[in-house]
């Protein structure tokens, strides 16, 4: 009788100790986060609308204002205020002078808007056509550093948000405009990207410019959008072309 009791407290014990382990959730599966590499092509704006983020660009701070009555532009940008110099000598755009052309100023150059996105497990790539560059969006859970040193295209972490890839960035060198107006900004730059990838062939781009030493609020962009590209035929080879400045041949 000992014998049959001892029998039914052990198997009680399994029961128990297998149901348990039924009940427990199963472990969720990584969702894969959506399809964003390949060639993107930046969709142009309506007529008259001016390359940069927006024209609601918020009120200057005074340092901001003192950086600004130095720029001397080509581009007319009424709705910003910039200065317009008729005397070539006279022009002080960083690029004029082979500088790259920064962040997010990049983004929206006339000549050269295409970009491409190479997907890796801890990092995405993102090649830009102008001047043949790439940015380092970090997807390994890593922090914004704030030691880091100060780049022409800042330092870049990135992560998924459903279907929305979220890139911020800092550490900026101050010496690049905004866009091609002549918008200052300071080494206390911070750049958030928001790129919502509509379906697979369109995404949709929100930048949030957040600088404090330079403008008395953030200035968020229009919508940006982008459409997938099989191959860009802007060269030979039907990939990006190689947009380098070289003094030797180049002439503005």
């Amino acid at each position: 009788m000992r014998r049959d009791w001892g029998s039914l407290i052990l198997g009680l014990a399994a029961i128990l100790s297998l149901s348990s382990i039924l009940a427990q959730p199963a472990p969720a599966q990584s969702a894969k986060p959506p399809d964003l590499s390949g060639y993107w092509d930046l969709t142009p704006g309506p007529p008259g609308s001016l390359n940069t983020l927006s024209s609601k660009r918020p009120p200057m701070t005074a340092w901001g204002k003192e950086q600004f009555s130095k720029v001397r532009s080509e581009f007319s940008g009424a709705a910003l205020g910039n200065k317009v110099s008729a005397t070539e000598k006279d022009l002080n755009d960083p690029i004029r002078v082979c500088d790259p052309a920064g962040f997010p100023r990049i983004l929206w150059l006339t000549k050269t808007p295409g970009i491409r996105f190479a997907v890796n497990p801890d990092e995405v790539f993102q090649f830009l056509e102008y001047n043949r560059t790439w940015r380092e969006l970090w997807t390994d859970g890593r922090k914004l550093n704030p030691e880091a040193e100060s780049r022409w295209y800042g330092y870049s972490t990135a992560r998924w948000q459903g279907n929305t890839f979220i890139v911020d960035s800092t550490g900026f060198m101050e010496a690049s405009w905004l866009d091609q107006y002549g918008s200052p900004h300071s080494d206390e730059l911070r750049v958030e990207e928001r790129y919502r990838l509509v379906d697979k062939d369109h995404l949709e781009l929100i930048v949030t410019v957040t600088d404090p030493k330079t403008y008395t609020a953030p200035w968020v962009s229009d919508k940006k959008s982008f459409v997938r590209v099989s191959t860009p035929k802007r060269s030979a080879f039907n990939d990006l072309s190689e947009n380098l400045c070289v003094w030797s041949t180049n002439k503005y």
